[in-house]
């Protein structure tokens, strides 16, 4: 599987950054970056696509999916 570059705005880069990092230690079964931001991404492959529309939706998207490593790890107590 190819894998897209790195988008020009910070903000959308880290997202990306993000996102490439999610799918290398499989939190993430699949996620597409699409234009302004948005993303397509599916936690397992039995769940639906998730549509991120914006920047902003992808930021919350990822501090959701820490949260949920943090919680797991023990650090939610």
């Amino acid at each position: 599987m190819t894998t897209a570059s790195a988008p020009d705005r910070f903000e959308d880069r880290l997202v990306w950054a993000f996102m490439h990092t999610f799918l290398t230690y499989g939190f993430l079964h699949s996620a597409v970056d699409g234009p302004d931001g948005q993303w397509f991404v599916q936690i397992s492959p039995t769940e639906r696509v998730h549509h991120l529309t914006d920047s902003e939706d992808a930021f919350d998207f990822v501090l959701d999916v820490l949260e949920v490593i943090h919680s797991t790890q023990g650090g939610g107590q």
